[in-house]
């Protein structure tokens, strides 16, 4: 089983992620319909950021995929939030896939600071390559396989 160790050193009072190995960055442009009554991005609209950065990322390793046909289900989503994000601070969203199953892949995502590289998000999701002709998960499809690894720069993305 996928496990990832973002979260145990997030809970360090000093977050220290390794930045390094995400190597898949979209800039976030934060609205004003974002802000909470408290000045700070809402936690409800974290996700919406993640999914972008989700997006972009399989736009770049996989290029044009029919999503209609096959694609990913989310089974799981994680988030901590670890510092406030503020209407005027500029944020990016690192994205990368941590490890590839049998018919999932576990993704890993940060929301940094653009100016400082400070954490001040994470988030994991667990993906299930799904089939919507047939309405079944199949397995990761070979191509999507390679393209990742290569991206990645990793060839041991496994799950186990």
């Amino acid at each position: 089983m996928y496990y990832s160790k973002i979260y145990d050193i997030c809970k360090k009072n000093n977050v220290d992620i390794n930045l390094s190995v995400f190597k898949h960055s979209v800039d976030i442009q934060i609205r004003f319909g974002d802000i909470d009554r408290n000045g700070h991005v809402s936690n409800t609209v974290y996700p919406a950021y993640y999914d972008f950065g989700k997006v972009q990322y399989f736009n770049a390793v996989l290029g044009d995929m029919d999503w209609g046909e096959e694609g990913l289900i989310m089974a799981s989503i994680k988030t901590d939030y670890l510092k406030p994000v503020y209407l005027n601070t500029k944020i990016s969203v690192l994205t990368r896939v941590a490890c590839i199953g049998n018919k999932s892949l576990n993704m890993e995502h940060c929301i940094v600071e653009r100016d400082t590289g400070v954490v001040m998000s994470v988030c994991t999701t667990a993906l299930v390559c799904f089939d919507y002709l047939s309405g079944e998960s199949i397995p990761v499809p070979e191509r999507w396989r390679e393209n990742i690894k290569d991206y990645e720069r990793n060839d041991d993305l496994s799950a186990g």
